[in-house]
């Protein structure tokens, strides 16, 4: 059986999670900004809990982003140490893809909060096990979001609750459902995508992982703050 190891810190939680022997164990924290600080004795932590040594991990897998800049680099960045030391492969997760995952829906479109009054979307059919994205992860305002052709969509994310007042305004009554119970991707969801993708060979390299940025300009500068 495979050992894999995942992280998960696009957002304000900080989520580890490890299966060893069939069994999956999760931590998670809400830590704010603190995830550099959190992270490495998380880990620590649940390999203690597992009764394994590093050493025994056959792959890592990390929450790609897009989410918080700060937060997928960190993520980025622990999981190329590890798998380095290890000399294992690496599997990075749309973070976006792992909240799609973590759903009972069949169709979800996934809007969450990237700050600037915008948000990260994409949208997601489950076919089978499988979640299918059916358009590539991208950052828009709220009103911009595409809502793919066809019945049964469900919106879920941070971004439904940051910007409440301009989704109720587009959705409208005759847009798809909302659903507010699903808001943070979890390192649980990144490991079982993880496990899947590896098992079908769609893994790289330590030096060859790399975040999911959808936002070329990271901030604002106060002339364009003001004009919005």
């Amino acid at each position: 059986m495979l050992n894999i190891l995942a992280i998960e810190t696009s957002t304000e939680m900080c989520s580890v999670a490890l299966l060893v022997g069939g069994k999956l164990t999760l931590s998670e924290k809400h830590v704010g900004q603190k995830h550099s600080e959190e992270i490495l004795p998380m880990i620590d932590q649940l390999i203690l809990k597992s009764d394994i040594v590093l050493n025994q991990i056959d792959v890592i897998g990390f929450g790609a982003g897009p989410g918080s800049f700060t937060g997928v680099r960190l993520a980025c960045g622990v999981a190329q140490g590890l798998a380095f030391g290890l000399s294992v492969p690496v599997v990075p997760v749309s973070s976006l893809e792992a909240l799609a995952q973590a759903t009972n829906f069949d169709r979800v479109l996934i809007c969450q909060d990237a700050r600037m009054n915008q948000v990260y979307a994409a949208a997601y059919e489950r076919k089978g096990d499988i979640w299918s994205p059916l358009t590539d992860p991208y950052v828009c305002d709220p009103q911009d979001v595409t809502v793919p052709l066809g019945g049964g969509w469900v919106v879920c994310g941070s971004g439904l609750s940051s910007y409440a007042e301009a989704f109720e305004s587009y959705f409208g009554l005759s847009g798809p459902t909302v659903n507010v119970d699903y808001v943070n991707p979890s390192a649980k969801e990144v490991l079982l995508i993880t496990e899947r993708e590896f098992k079908n060979g769609q893994y790289v390299s330590a030096e060859n992982a790399a975040p999911m940025y959808v936002r070329n300009k990271v901030a604002l500068t106060l002339d364009e703050q003001a004009s919005r």
